[in-house]
Order: structure tokens, then C-alpha cells, then sequence
């Protein structure tokens, strides 16, 4: 019978592949490399993936965070926390070049890809109920989708960090949530309806 796989020795491939693709990239990554970086053996690591896109799909696999708080709170308090938790990340360092290799990588590999996506989806899901619910009762229009409203908002951290390599201040977290959410309300006078 296998032995069952040590979430600790996963955990420290993912963080090594991180560390690593910020030091020397994705054309620098190899299996070995990952596994000195994270202190386990190389058959270890070569158990657990046949390559580095292996690795990079479990990195981008690992699933976003949702508080258990967050399901309970409105739009607003939930995008300030999501991008609350994003501007500590980002401000820490280490995150800039990973996440733009990470998304070099998805773009050649449909696997990676996927993996994102369903690494992000509890997240997504609950701002998408998040914005439904703010539209039911009327603070946002009904012609905003909530695809739309959760991509200005977690995008722009992004944007800075990819394009202007610099990380969203916390202090600057709650104008850029209410901005979003200024420009995403109904117009003067409109009802919740539309009418």
C-alpha cells in the first residue's frame, strides 16, 4: 500500500517554486533546485511531479482564501478585506515576478490555466454573491455584472504590481473600493429596477 502524501512536503515544493521563480525565474527552475529550496529529497519531489509545469500547476493550484467572515459581511467590507489581504502580500515582497511568470506559464498551458481559475473560485464566488445581493438592494446598478465590478476592484492591485511593480498601500485600499463602488451605484433617481 503507497504511502500517503505529507501535506508539509507539498507545501514547502509550492513556497520553494515561489521563492525561486522571484530569484531566478522560470527559465532558472528545476526540479532539483526546488527541492534544496525546500529541504526535501529530489526523489521526493520527483514522486510528486513528472516536471516543472507540474510544480507551477500545483502552485497555481493552491487554493485562494476565504475568511469565514467573509460570507457573512457586504460588498464593500469584503473587497476591503480581500484587497487588504492582497496589499500585505504584495508589500512583503517576493510577489512581483512569480505572479508574472505564473501567468506567462498559464497563458502556454491550459492546465495552469484552469488551476487558476479554480483556485480563485471559492473567492470569486462569494463577491460574486457579494454584488448580487448589494444589487438587490439597490447600491449597485443592475447593469454592472459582477464580473465586471470584482475586476476593477481586485484588478487594479494587480496592475500596479504587474505594470508599475509597486504594491496598493493599505491606506489606499478603502478609496479604491469606494471609488469602484461609486462608479458601479445606480445614477441619481434610478430605482433598484432600472426604471
Amino acid at each position: 500500500m503507497p504511502r500517503p502524501r505529507d501535506p508539509d512536503i507539498d507545501r514547502a515544493v509550492v513556497d520553494a517554486c515561489v521563492a525561486l521563480l522571484d530569484e531566478v525565474g522560470r527559465a532558472g527552475l528545476t526540479r532539483a533546485a526546488v527541492a534544496r529550496r525546500a529541504g526535501v529529497s529530489l526523489p521526493a519531489v520527483n514522486r510528486r511531479f513528472d516536471d516543472v509545469d507540474d510544480i507551477l500547476l500545483a502552485v497555481a493550484s493552491t487554493p485562494g482564501h476565504v475568511d469565514e467572515q467573509d460570507a457573512a459581511e457586504d460588498l464593500r467590507a469584503f473587497l476591503v478585506r480581500t484587497l487588504r489581504r492582497m496589499a500585505r502580500t504584495f508589500a512583503a515582497g517576493g510577489v512581483r515576478r512569480p505572479a508574472a511568470e505564473l501567468l506567462a506559464a498559464s497563458a502556454g498551458d491550459e492546465r495552469i490555466e484552469k488551476a487558476f481559475g479554480a483556485a480563485l473560485a471559492d473567492v470569486r464566488a462569494t463577491g460574486t454573491a457579494l454584488v448580487l445581493q448589494a444589487q438587490a438592494e439597490g447600491a449597485v446598478a443592475a447593469d454592472v455584472t459582477p464580473d465586471l465590478l470584482l475586476d476593477l476592484a481586485i484588478g487594479a492591485p494587480y496592475y500596479r504590481l504587474l505594470w508599475r511593480g509597486e504594491a496598493i498601500a493599505v491606506a489606499d485600499v478603502e478609496p479604491l473600493v469606494d471609488t469602484v463602488l461609486r462608479g458601479c451605484a445606480p445614477p441619481p433617481g434610478r430605482t433598484p429596477g432600472g426604471g
